[in-house]
């Protein structure tokens, strides 16, 4: 008996060996967390004016890079002067270059790299299956030409192909499926086709995107506004989302110019989640199949409660736009509005006496302890002067704050603030405001104590 049970056990080993071994694993993609079909953008790429020569010196300090300290012995050139000069001959990207030296020899941050790893720095002409001791390829050997050549041939052949024929010598080009290591990749972009052209492989790419992410990607606060270049949509970053407006309409609602929209790459857009639509204009009223009319103040839907509060709001019925629940599932409800709501929509009073404005809501009133946030919060709003009396009758709740997204400082200091989740966020330089993409022509000037109502946040830091 205890025989018989001994071989059904191993009986039982095997197979279960055998059904590991053959048992076909995950597919490629589920394994794959990266967007293989998008890796930057073509701006990102060709970028060659991103950094100049002192950049990239201090950035390769910054990073305790051993290409600091480097000269090629062929050219007697610094590592950044070979980086930069090929970007300029080129007009490829020194950040791009920067990520694909870290990428193929982790050059960039390995304080104490091997002699080889200097030698095919970029990986160029080294094949899967070749050695690097192979006679052909010996002329491409060195810093330098590492390089330059990489560079060289991403723009003089990578490029022009791509541009001429729609697809590399190897196949890949934009909206073109073809397989790698057994995944199907449709290159989005140019600058894609290139690296995998370069590259044919996944690993290869997803490690030069983790690069990339790491030391270029930059990272917006929540309530910055973002565009690419040549595009029309304006994005909000909101809880670590993308939200786009659906139309300038809905935009201007919200927001007074497109001063403050940052000119972002596509790349740097496309890391954050695609979040909800703004689909409707900011105190929109929306009208569901059913018969309830709602008031949209930002995300929130306020019903009205009955007819004769609608009607005391002395809304247009042209105004009222058609909607389906659908439509507004993903928005959250409020209290409603009944007959008795006081200044459902809000309204600026200004105390008669002292000459202190408040923002009034739903009876209670928000103390407002600058211009500047009035004017940033509630332009062109009418302001309605009230007793002291009249005043007392609201129950009073925090001040209002700057809106998200307002570049801020104060008058008796040089330092500039983002307001973020209601917090004002320092920038660790001006290095760092100036590579984010923002404007000092944006920055508001305001009183210490209306600054200091916000409290402080985590410094802006931007990867250079």
């Amino acid at each position: 008996m205890t025989q018989r049970k001994s071989r059904l056990f191993f009986i039982l080993i095997m197979l279960a060996f055998l059904a590991s071994s053959f048992w076909p694993s995950a597919p490629l993609a589920a394994q794959t967390n990266f967007a293989y079909n998008y890796i930057i953008s073509d701006y990102d790429l060709t970028d060659y004016q991103s950094m100049d020569l002192n950049q990239i010196q201090s950035f390769l300090v910054s990073k305790s890079s051993s290409l600091a300290n480097y000269s090629d012995p062929i050219t007697r050139l610094s590592a950044a002067q070979v980086i930069y000069q090929s970007a300029q001959d080129f007009q490829i990207s020194p950040k791009f270059l920067l990520a694909l030296i870290q990428k193929e020899q982790s050059l960039v941050e390995d304080g104490t790299p091997l002699p080889s790893q200097y030698d095919w720095a970029t990986g160029y002409a080294v094949c899967d299956s070749c050695s690097t001791d192979d006679p052909l390829i010996q002329k491409f050997k060195g810093f330098y030409n590492q390089v330059y050549n990489a560079a060289k041939r991403i723009s003089t052949v990578y490029l022009v192909e791509l541009e001429s024929n729609g697809q590399t010598s190897s196949g890949f080009g934009p909206g073109i499926a073809k397989q790698v290591d057994g995944l199907i990749v449709t290159p989005a972009n140019k600058a894609t086709a290139a690296l995998y052209t370069y590259t044919p492989h996944l690993h290869g790419n997803e490690l030069f995107s983790q690069v990339w992410e790491r030391f270029f990607a930059q990272i917006y606060p929540d309530g910055t506004l973002l565009n690419v270049e040549g595009e029309r949509e304006v994005w909000l970053i909101e809880n670590g989302f993308r939200r786009a407006f659906a139309n300038k309409s809905v935009y201007l609602s919200r927001y007074s110019d497109f001063d403050r929209v940052l000119s972002v790459s596509q790349t740097d857009l496309l890391k954050y989640p695609l979040g909800l639509e703004i689909k409707f204009s900011n105190y929109s009223y929306l009208k569901i199949p059913s018969g309830t009319v709602y008031l949209l103040v930002d995300d929130e839907l306020r019903g009205f409660a009955s007819a004769e509060a609608l009607r005391r709001i002395g809304v247009n019925p042209e105004e009222i736009i058609n909607v389906t629940e659908t439509d507004l599932k993903d928005y959250h409800e409020g209290q409603p509005i009944t007959i008795n709501s006081l200044y459902p929509l809000g309204a600026l009073l200004q105390d008669k006496t002292s000459g202190g404005v408040y923002w009034v809501q739903d009876g209670i009133k928000r103390p407002i302890w600058s211009r500047e946030i009035m004017q940033v919060n509630f332009a062109n709003r009418k302001i309605i002067a009230k007793s002291a009396a009249d005043l007392a009758g609201y129950t009073t709740s925090e001040p209002v704050l700057f809106r998200d997204g307002e570049l801020v400082r104060s008058a008796d200091e040089p330092a500039v603030y983002l307001i973020s989740n209601g917090e004002r966020r320092p920038f660790r330089s001006a290095e760092d405001f100036l590579a984010l993409g923002f404007d000092w022509q944006s920055v508001i000037v305001t009183t210490p104590v209306a600054l200091a109502l916000h409290d402080l946040g985590e410094p802006v830091i931007a990867n250079f």
